[in-house]
């Protein structure tokens, strides 16, 4: 593991390493992208299960090079958040950037009065926690920098909010592109009789309701990837398995033909999202077929790289998928178009991005 004695960006996260979410991979994948451009970078982390090294982690992400992870007790939810900024300020502040995706560690640094950049992923949770005033006061004020929103409609509201427009800069999420690059291309005849996946967390607010129906209406076979939070029902054509090492990912893509990304309006992030499954799902050449929400629309358009579909509504997602059974011509350029959109959403490319508008390198 890199040890980095005087770093230029401290990064704070929440996520404890020994859990497999969506916020933990985006982070380390960026820590060490920013590592691997020459940003010394120093990432602090709740502790974790002695079970799990840094090391070990990286590997299942596919991360070669292992950034400079540590371990701190009061960065752990038990503790307030005030806590660490009083403890570590000196050190914060020795370095040339002090950066954080988490709402509550944001506040407590402003409480602190230490600036940082801020990454925001939710908004409607804080609208809900009554944080947002703050943050928006704490960005005029120069105590946050630069708000780091992930999708466009994310940005758009933050300046509705009051935000300073000129300190924001959109930073969809990424895809290690290497994993991905020797996947073969699709085989759109194999679409007569679709192998459909889905990787995430399992829920309705993420479109169970549609997979089951895709399922059911003999679309093809559905398979599901990840920890499901509601009851499945039980049919021939739906498939389920845990979630598996992030490094893995690819060749499930391999083992398909066709990704759905079946996300709610409901869902608290569908405001702001930009999903790592949806870059991975293009880098890997696969024909996607998205609901048709703001944030998604950034990234597919409709007859272009993809197919997008009403959120809510099951028989439209069963007429797109036939329609790509019965279209093969489609369905090839749909897949081709996403696998060379994909190339602008390299880990590399968003650190590089953040680094500039962090004032790291020009």
């Amino acid at each position: 593991m890199q040890k980095v004695d005087n770093p230029e960006l401290i990064y704070l996260g929440r996520s404890r390493l020994h859990r497999n979410r969506a916020n933990l991979i985006q982070t380390l994948h960026t820590v060490a992208a920013l590592a691997d451009i020459g940003v010394k970078t120093r990432l602090y982390l709740p502790p974790w299960h002695k079970t799990v090294t840094p090391q070990q982690r990286c590997e299942e992400m596919g991360i070669s090079n292992t950034p400079d992870i540590r371990g701190v007790q009061l960065l752990h939810r038990r503790w307030p958040t005030s806590l660490f900024p009083r403890f570590y300020k000196r050190q914060l502040r020795k370095a040339r950037a002090v950066f954080v995706r988490s709402p509550e560690l944001s506040l407590g640094l402003g409480a602190q009065g230490i600036s940082h950049h801020f990454e925001v992923h939710t908004l409607q949770p804080m609208h809900q926690k009554g944080m947002l005033d703050t943050i928006i006061d704490y960005h005029r004020r120069r105590l946050i920098g630069c708000l780091i929103p992930i999708s466009q409609s994310a940005a758009a509201a933050l300046v509705a909010a009051g935000a300073d427009e000129t300190r924001i800069h959109v930073s969809p999420s990424g895809v290690d592109l290497r994993r991905f690059e020797e996947l073969p291309d699709l085989e759109p005849e194999r679409l007569a009789r679709p192998r459909i996946i889905y990787l995430g967390r399992i829920s309705r607010d993420r479109g169970l309701q549609i997979l089951t129906h895709l399922a059911a209406s003999g679309s093809g076979e559905v398979r599901l990837v990840g920890d499901c939070e509601d009851r499945l029902t039980e049919l021939p054509n739906l498939h389920h398995q845990p979630a598996v090492p992030h490094r893995e990912v690819a060749s499930l893509y391999a083992e398909s033909e066709l990704v759905v990304l079946p996300y709610q309006q409901s869902l608290s992030t569908a405001d702001a999202m930009s999903p790592m499954k949806l870059f991975e799902a293009m880098a890997a050449g696969r024909v996607i077929v998205a609901s048709d929400i703001p944030p998604i629309r950034e990234i597919l358009e409709h007859g272009r790289n993809a197919l997008l579909a009403p959120p809510e509504d099951p028989a439209a997602w069963e007429a797109a998928i036939k329609t790509l059974m019965h279209n093969h011509r489609l369905a090839g350029k749909l897949a081709q178009q996403a696998r060379q959109d994909a190339a602008a959403y390299s880990w590399t490319n968003r650190a590089a991005g953040i680094a500039r508008a962090i004032g790291l390198r020009n």
